[in-house]
């Protein structure tokens, strides 16, 4: 299968070196591609870390969103691009995984097209209902949507997101009956939720830490293997007895695969540098988001598991987006 292959974005380190290009690097401006619109997640992480990498180095570092059918505008545009260093992406499980089972046909192939450079963040999930729900702990509510099933919903940013897998995946382990309400974008999920107009969601913790600082919103679980550094009263699902369910959407950087090894390097010791930036790290594990912050190597590998534990689950769940 094709995501077996992501390990081979580390092995692009080991292109020969190109002696030109690397002795300057970087001589000019880089443009750093997002394949979502302004203002999301993705687009704030990259801005901030792309702010103190061009400070740390001397050059532009400019930001382009080119948002657009689940990334893959953006991926395919930065595949296109020289392997030189000056055009790089950021990447989630979606552009780099999921995607090879979502489209029956991608106008890119991320093990061909691309290395991986680092992993930035990752933005941790918690199951969160609405505070008129009738549940406290996770028990109370799986009892309460067993009493109802089929009756009561979730709200979803999107299909095949790492959001609506975590869910499914819960409803698979603890055998529930919840329907799947699509929406476009995480923030109309939000607002529905605290609403009342459907009753949970799985949702990043850098959008809804402040409605359960408020009381507008209840945190049952996180979906990790251990509890959170921004909830530690919010058990997490591996503690409950639901091992496995460790997911969370990341902001990763990749750049087109025949990138000399030298500039690969020095790429990755930049994006590193600015993510661990004291002031850069304290804004963003402020919003709840996990520094990261790993080698090429690591990133591939990181895909590589992801594959192998939410592939199946997409194909057997039959969830296409073309």
């Amino acid at each position: 299968m094709r995501w077996r292959q992501l390990l081979l974005f580390a092995a692009a380190a080991l292109a020969p070196l190109s002696a030109l290009a690397q002795a300057a690097y970087p001589s000019k401006p880089i443009t750093w591609v997002v394949g979502f619109p302004p203002g999301g997640g993705a687009d704030g992480v990259t801005r901030l870390v792309a702010a103190k990498m061009s400070q740390n180095i001397g050059q532009p570092v400019l930001v382009e969103n080119r948002p657009g059918a689940s990334s893959i505008i953006a991926a395919q545009h930065v595949a296109q691009q020289p392997a030189d260093g000056y055009t790089i992406l950021s990447a989630e499980q979606g552009g780099l995984v999921f995607n090879t089972a979502l489209y029956s046909k991608l106008p890119y192939d991320p093990a061909r097209d691309f290395v991986t450079v680092s992993n930035m963040i990752r933005a941790p999930l918690i199951l969160t209902v609405n505070a008129g729900f009738p549940a406290n702990d996770l028990n109370a509510f799986i009892e309460q949507v067993r009493k109802q099933p089929g009756k009561l919903h979730y709200g979803s940013p999107g299909r095949g997101l790492a959001h609506q897998l975590a869910m499914e995946a819960f409803k698979q382990r603890a055998k529930l009956d919840i329907v799947d309400v699509q929406y476009k974008g995480i923030a109309p999920v939000v607002q529905d939720v605290v609403a009342g107009q459907v009753p949970m969601a799985a949702i990043d913790t850098v959008v809804v830490l402040p409605h359960i600082r408020s009381g507008k919103l209840r945190a049952l679980a996180s979906f990790s293997d251990k509890r959170l550094a921004v909830t530690p009263d919010v058990p997490s699902m591996a503690e409950l007895g639901y091992e496995g369910l460790n997911i969370a959407p990341i902001v990763g950087v990749v750049a087109p695969r025949a990138i000399p090894r030298e500039i690969l390097t020095k790429l990755n010791a930049e994006v590193v540098r600015a993510v661990r930036d004291p002031e850069v790290s304290a804004k963003l594990t402020g919003l709840g988001l996990e520094i990261v912050a790993d080698t090429p190597e690591q990133f591939a590998a990181f895909l590589q598991a992801e594959g192998s534990r939410w592939l199946p689950l997409i194909r057997q769940l039959n969830i296409k987006l073309d």
